[in-house]
């Protein structure tokens, strides 16, 4: 619960600190199409998983093109089976670029910590890791000055699996298909 505060805290404490000239808040909501990469796992353990996202933004303009969103949000993301399933909480820190008044580019890091994983265990795998680390990429496209549509493809950068107190030691990296409508004030 510690480190849930401390992550909320480093947020808001990024989103106060900004000077911007024009800023602006919304939610998104979308689809996760994720999965863990790993040479480890195989069979019907590496399906994919489809998981909700649910978060709240803050839109700072830096210059007439470049913008900078932090972000917050919930993300239910792993593999199909329960013993790899995870949720976290994450801030993506994106930069984004507007092509046009349509079009955006976006890239920056994430940083999540976990809230949830399945607890009974049966295919002995190891826990997951408290923390995820990971690079993000996409598009946007802006319908109307309010509403806008991503896609986001999340890159895990750290090993997923939790290496101390287990018998099994597997690396795995998170990876994460993101499609989400928004709505910004």
């Amino acid at each position: 619960m510690n480190k849930t505060l401390l992550l909320l805290f480093v947020f808001f404490t990024l989103i106060t600190s900004i000077e911007a000239q024009e800023s602006r808040y919304g939610i998104r909501v979308g689809a996760n199409f994720s999965s863990i990469s790993s040479d480890d796992i195989t069979g019907d353990l590496d399906k994919s998983r489809i998981g909700v996202v649910v978060g709240f933004l803050a839109d700072f303009a830096l210059t007439e093109k470049l913008r900078l969103q932090p972000e917050f949000q919930y993300s239910g993301q792993g593999n199909k089976d329960r013993d790899l399933r995870v949720n976290y909480l994450q801030v993506p820190i994106i930069l984004k670029y507007n092509i046009t008044d349509l079009f955006n580019v976006q890239l920056g890091p994430q940083a999540g910590i976990k809230i949830w994983e399945w607890e009974d265990n049966q295919a002995n795998i190891p826990d997951f890791g408290t923390f995820d680390f990971a690079a993000v990429a996409g598009v946007g496209v802006n319908i109307t000055d309010n509403f806008f549509v991503d896609l986001r493809y999340a890159f895990g950068l750290s090993n997923v699996f939790d290496k101390d107190g287990s018998a099994i030691e597997l690396d795995g990296n998170s990876r994460n298909i993101q499609l989400s409508v928004g709505y910004r004030l």
